[in-house]
């Protein structure tokens, strides 16, 4: 929870700067492709959490890496977090900086889960229902889960909404099971 409050402060830091630079942009793509290259790479990665390795060995893989790919303010929010030994709070700082992101453009991440592809307009009408629900800009992520064997499971921030036959039928068992304890089934 510590870290979480951490990389909230670095985040909100950073935030503010892109803001003020108008550059909030930039900076979230430029969050998302280091996020993507520290977790697929593993020399990077290995590199940047190796607490032996020297602030001026790190700068410079990070400066190898990024230099010419990301703006200034990225490159030295990184180069921050290495020098405060916050390494290990990259991904949850890129977290914390796309929900300040999306607050800013009052948009909201969802994903949803269904068993079987859904058509576009499947997907639109539930996007839409979460907007008039939520009163943000949905952006709405599919992903297959057969294990849910038909319905949607849709996560919405903190918020899970499970329409989903495997949670009709758990929560059957939940009621089941609870009258049998009290002796109603037997």
């Amino acid at each position: 929870m510590k870290d979480i409050r951490v990389a909230r402060r670095y985040a909100a830091a950073l935030f503010g700067v892109a803001r003020r630079d108008d550059i909030l942009d930039s900076v979230a793509h430029d969050l998302t492709l280091i996020s993507r290259f520290v977790a697929e790479v593993p020399y990077l990665r290995a590199v940047l959490m190796q607490p032996l390795v020297s602030d001026a060995r790190k700068n410079k893989v990070v400066d190898d890496a990024f230099g010419d790919r990301v703006t200034a303010t990225s490159l030295n929010f990184l180069k921050l977090l290495i020098r405060k030994r916050r390494e290990d709070l990259i991904d949850e700082c890129v977290r914390e900086f796309r929900l300040l992101v999306s607050q800013h453009y009052n948009v909201v991440e969802a994903t949803l889960y269904s068993a079987i592809p859904l058509t576009d307009e499947q997907s639109e009408g539930l996007a839409r229902s979460l907007e008039r629900m939520t009163g943000k800009t949905v952006l709405l992520e599919k992903a297959l889960d057969p294990d849910i064997i038909g319905g949607v499971i849709i996560r919405l921030g903190d918020t899970v909404i499970d329409g989903s036959v495997r949670g009709r039928l758990q929560r059957l068992e939940q009621q089941l099971l609870g009258a049998q304890s009290l002796g109603g089934i037997g």
